[in-house]
């Protein structure tokens, strides 16, 4: 059984991928009799003891994101030296891009293993053709100190013994940008809790629940308002949908920094679909399952993504998909098949999919049943689990 310490500033609430992916991770390692421990950033520093394998480690940090993985990182090389006594660890577990390499103290752990969600580099490159006005605060930090975050992202790499990618694009976004060796990479999907994104047994009860028009036709994304997400693209999709369907309801789940809900909200009001957008803010994890249930369609257009778990939660929950053909998610869609790709930018093609599946919801049906046929047979936690202790007994031998 091995002891693994993961690093990462995000872990709960549930509310950013990397967050998840801790979450879920170390609860199917714990099922198997592993330990984990899990240091993290949080609005107060405490050590929580769950039990004998599951410890916690909160430490304070501030909430502006990048600069927040700094002070984090800090904190955390602080901690990890001082309870390296009394906690011997086999593998340290870090999370990229958000662990700079001195978050963690030389010879911490038997091995150190990196899980990179997103490159740096990769996130700069996305969003270098956007209007700077839509970019948040993070975001132009990002761009304009790219060079100096790679350092450290560049470091944890060459000092990881193996590196997850979490998609095949992940994968080769590294050899391309980081000259990472191959032989150290191992791609392992995202997976997803198939018990609790699941189709809904009653989707009028859903929608009532969540307090949906049961005649209303829902259209659901969720994610962080970030520019890569691709939102302005959505809002542009909506005023063709609603031309057609008076009664769709485009829900857009997800936090913002300071004013990017404004800035949606503005761009709505312009194209005259203000009233057929409801933002939900900040959905508690607890709630989550039912939003997707309550949905009809959930469509997503963003423009950088490696490996969603909005997507795969969506897909799990029996959906049909509409998103974009980047990064990974043609991993998990087989467009046509169980959800559709379209290009990323395009308000029309966006809206002519999702259109369709208003129209014929039989072969709406038929996707949504292929999505979570699919997630069952690659995507869950219990098949994914398996393959990361692999790589973990791989760089203990």
């Amino acid at each position: 059984m091995v002891k693994v310490c993961f690093i990462s500033p995000e872990y709960l609430p549930l509310s950013g991928g990397t967050g998840a992916y801790v979450y879920y991770l170390s609860k199917e390692l714990m099922k198997r009799g592993n330990s984990a421990y899990i240091v993290t950033g949080y609005d107060e520093s405490r050590d929580v003891k769950v039990n004998q394998q599951h410890y916690v480690f909160f430490l304070k940090t501030l909430k502006a994101p990048v600069v927040k993985s700094f002070l984090f990182a800090g904190a955390a090389f602080r901690k990890l030296n001082k309870i390296r006594g009394s906690f011997p660890v086999d593998i340290t577990h870090v999370n990229l891009p958000l662990v700079p390499s001195f978050a963690v103290p030389t010879g911490f752990g038997k091995t150190l293993i990196s899980t990179v969600h997103s490159t740096w580099k990769g996130e700069a490159e996305a969003i270098k053709g956007e209007p700077y006005s839509r970019l948040n605060s993070n975001e132009k930090f990002m761009v304009s100190f790219n060079w100096f975050l790679r350092i450290f992202e560049k470091k944890m790499l060459e000092r990881s013994n193996k590196i997850i990618a979490v998609s095949d694009f992940t994968r080769r976004e590294l050899l391309q940008y980081y000259k990472v060796k191959e032989d150290k990479i191992r791609v392992i999907h995202n997976g997803v809790d198939v018990d609790k994104f699941k189709p809904a047994a009653d989707k009028l009860k859903a929608k009532a629940e969540v307090g949906f028009n049961p005649e209303d036709k829902a259209i659901l994304s969720v994610g962080r308002l970030y520019a890569r997400k691709g939102l302005f693209t959505l809002i542009e999709s909506m005023a063709l949908v609603t031309r057609k369907f008076k009664n769709a309801k485009f829900i857009i789940a997800g936090k913002g920094l300071s004013n990017e809900m404004k800035k949606l909200v503005s761009y709505a009001a312009k194209l005259g679909v203000k009233d057929n957008i409801v933002f939900t803010g900040y959905f508690p994890d607890k709630k989550l399952p039912r939003l997707y249930q309550a949905a009809d369609v959930f469509a997503f257009s963003t423009f950088y993504e490696n490996l969603p778990f909005a997507v795969l939660e969506a897909l799990s929950t029996g959906l049909p998909v509409v998103t974009t053909n980047v990064g990974g998610i043609p991993e998990m869609i087989d467009s046509g098949k169980n959800g559709f790709l379209v290009q990323p930018f395009n308000a029309k093609e966006l809206s002519d999919r999702v259109l369709y599946f208003l129209e014929h919801p039989a072969e709406a049906d038929e996707m949504g049943f292929l999505a979570r046929k699919i997630i069952l047979e690659r995507f869950d936690w219990r098949f994914i689990v398996k393959k990361v202790l692999k790589v973990y007994e791989e760089a203990l031998s």
